[in-house]
């Protein structure tokens, strides 16, 4: 009725004008969900990861006394991706702490980081990964004395920096 009102009693050029105001409204009013909060200090081999998607999900763990949460940062224009995958004691209250590369055991804060571009194909490990958990999907991750070895080559490759900010919860699977 309003609008039937509008296009009877104003110019073309005005409904279009108001048209456009109410557009840029519409579209500026977006959630702020969908854009990438996560910041990228990592380079490795020379390949500077910045990523524009950040998620993570809770997998089923192997034993009743283990959780274990998988996290994906990727560059969907680069076709890179960053898994950080950790597994902790069940009883733990969240994910901050200090995880080993392994071997260990259920009850042990473990991860396994692996880095994809294309044709190339990573594997990070070092003393450790510390995971700061600042609550509402927040991560801080610091990589303690990394290396990086290259999957193809079989060989050592430089690596540096560390990755923080919000991801998404995509699943939470018991």
């Amino acid at each position: 009725m309003f609008c039937i009102y509008l296009i009877k009693n104003l110019s073309m050029k005005k409904v279009t004008l108001l048209l456009l105001v109410l557009l840029c409204c519409i579209t500026s009013c977006s959630d702020d969900d969908d854009k990438i909060n996560v910041s990228s200090s990592i380079v490795i081999d020379g390949i500077s990861f910045r990523p524009d998607k950040a998620v993570y999900s809770y997998e089923e763990a192997s034993f009743n006394s283990q959780k274990k949460v998988r996290f994906v940062a990727s560059n969907d224009r680069n076709d890179e991706f960053l898994y950080i995958d950790i597994s902790f004691p069940s009883t733990q209250e969240n994910l901050s702490g200090e995880y080993s590369y392994g071997p260990g055991t259920a009850d042990e804060q473990l991860v396994q980081v692996e880095f994809y571009a294309p044709e190339k194909r990573y594997y990070i490990a070092g003393y450790s990964l510390k995971i700061t958990d600042n609550g509402n999907s927040n991560f801080k991750f610091e990589f303690v004395s990394p290396s990086a070895f290259d999957g193809i080559k079989n060989v050592e490759v430089p690596f540096k920096g560390g990755l923080e900010g919000k991801f998404v919860l995509e699943q939470k699977v018991k």
